[in-house]
Parts: C-alpha cells; structure tokens; sequence
C-alpha cells in the first residue's frame, strides 16, 4: 500500500504517519504538507530516515505539486489538509474556503483522473449544534454555524457529488474533538497546559458551559487504519468516543493536574457564533468495521498533558511573534 498523507505534518497527520509507520511496516508513506504555521517537518525528523517515510513539501490547491506528488504511484489519498482553528476562521475566513473548499476540489479532481481512492477526514461540526440528549447521525442534514464548519461541509459535499456523479471511490470520517501530542498550541488543551505551566491565566470563552466530546489521537489513528482496510466507497463515518466535558470543567481539571490555583481560569467575552454543544452517533462505524475506543478521557487527557509538560522545547518552538499577535488579538489582555 503507498499512501499520500496531505496535511501530514499537523496534529492528526503527524499521529497518524507515527501509528502506521510504527503499525503498518508494509506501508509506503508519502507525507504531502504545506509546512504553514500549524505543520512541522521536524514534526517527523525520526520517521524520515526511514525509506517507508518520504516528504514532499506542497500545497494541496496547487495541481501540479499535487500532481508530483502522485506520479510515483499512489494506491490511496488520506486527506488531513486543512484549515482547522474556528477562531481563525472568523478572521480569515477566505482561508479556509481555499484550502478546505478549492485544495478539496484540486485532490478531486487529480484523484479521478489516476483512479486513485479518497479517504477524507472532516468534523463533526458540520451537523451544526446539537441539543442536549440529541447525537447526529450519518443522514442527518449538514447544518454548519462556522466559516470552518461551512468549508469542511462543502468539502463533503464535493466529495460526495465526484463518488455519485463520476464514480469516483471516496469515503468520509467525521470525528469530534481529538487530544494528544503535536498539536498546535492555539487549540484550548495545549494552549492551557503551555500557559498554566507558565504561571499565565487561560482564557474561558463566556460561561464555560460549551459541551464538546474528546477522542484520543491514538484512537483516531486506530480508526483510521481501520478505514484505510476497509475503505467503504461512497459512506460516511462518525467517529466519537462519548467522552463528552464542558470547556469549563476541561479548564479545571487541567489546573488541577498540572497543580495549579482555579483563579488563572478567566472568563472572556464568548465568540460569535459559539456552537454550545458538538455531538454524533458513532454505531454505524462501529458496526462496520469493529471498532472501539481503548482510552477513557481521564487517562487520555493525564497522557496528552504530559507529552506537553515533557516536550517544552516543542512547545516553545511554537511560539513566534505571529502566534503572541494571534493570542493578543484573539483574547485581549488576560
């Protein structure tokens, strides 16, 4: 199996080219990443020296460095490119149409002509806000509130569209919020443990009672090695793991592991459009291919806090003078 990984050096991308590299031996891995602010080369600088681990720097809405990227012969496109943060969304919001909308389109299109199969990683927050009690299913409508929600449904959409109108073999997984090591620390779990292991207070949005649910990244790799298996063409996939918390008692029980007092918790003015509650029904997957979760939050969440504490180095080579203006001009002064 030869593999193009898009996005292979964020977050998710960089967990997954570690679990299947270290799982999969038999997989030739192409890691294919724009390298912007979220993405590190060095991210992967081990895996590197291996022959099953190759980088091309590229970027996903450019056809032609897409096009070099496949020419050696790829048996599957796994797409984690993408604009993902909501906060920047709102800044930016062209952004995120670009690379989550047109680069979407770009794979479409390069996909069908050399027959090469999608698997697509999207959100849950394409279904919009969910009620309490209330979990979205796979054929329920899209309702997205965010610039972010709204370029990642659209990439579904094409996505779907290319597998009914041209035939083309495309699946797509919707996960909810994912934790572990490498992620970029504007998201509220890395950017908490970097400020509160630095004595600095953490911003809140509103009231705190924002619900969402969090899958550990070495279950989503699982999942995903699964998926890559016993690629479904045409189907779409929830992938949760029920480990719902509301942001505020996520903000507390990071202070408290990490020792600190709750009065570096301070509540900011809530963002525009701020979803109060993510949630999907994850059986369909589960029913197809067997899976389940092996991580409970709590002992995600003590693993995830202490690759950050243990890797200082990597967080503070994260923060630049472009990330501080991000913090600054996202929060104010807290």
């Amino acid at each position: 199996m030869n593999l193009l990984i898009t996005g292979g050096c964020g977050f998710l991308g960089t967990n997954l080219v570690y679990h299947l590299a270290n799982n999969r031996p038999e997989y030739s891995i192409t890691v294919f990443d724009a390298l912007t602010y979220a993405g590190s080369k060095a991210n992967l600088k081990p895996l590197l020296k291996k022959e099953a681990v190759t980088f091309v720097e590229g970027d996903i809405c450019d056809p032609v460095q897409v096009s070099r990227a496949i020419r050696y012969g790829i048996d599957m496109i796994v797409n984690l490119a993408a604009e993902t943060h909501v906060d920047r969304s709102i800044m930016y919001p062209a952004d995120f149409v670009r690379t989550n909308v047109f680069g979407v389109q770009v794979l479409i299109d390069l996909a069908g002509k050399h027959s090469i199969p999608i698997l697509h990683i999207s959100t849950d927050e394409v279904y919009g806000p969910a009620a309490d009690g209330q979990a979205f299913t796979e054929s329920d409508r899209l309702n997205p509130t965010s610039p972010y929600a709204a370029s990642k449904a659209s990439a579904d959409f094409l996505l779907l569209a290319a597998s009914r109108t041209y035939n083309q073999e495309v699946m797509i997984i919707r996960p909810v919020n994912n934790l572990g090591p490498y992620q970029y620390p504007e998201k509220i779990i890395p950017l908490f443990v970097d400020r509160l292991s630095r004595g600095l207070p953490v911003p809140v949005y509103g009231d705190g009672m924002q619900k969402r649910t969090w899958l550990y990244s070495e279950d989503f790799c699982s999942a995903i090695e699964l998926a890559i298996d016993n690629f479904a063409g045409g189907e779409c996939f929830n992938l949760t793991s029920g480990n719902e918390i509301s942001n505020i008692d996520l903000a507390r029980r990071l202070v408290k592991i990490i020792g600190c007092k709750d009065d570096l918790i301070k509540y900011v003015d809530d963002r525009p459009g701020h979803d109060r509650r993510y949630s999907v029904d994850g059986s369909k997957l589960i029913n197809h291919f067997g899976w389940l979760p092996r991580y409970d939050f709590e002992s995600a969440l003590q693993k995830t806090v202490k690759w950050y504490l243990d890797n200082q180095t990597w967080l503070k080579s994260r923060r630049n003078k472009e990330y501080d203006e991000f913090i600054s001009k996202q929060y104010g002064e807290i």
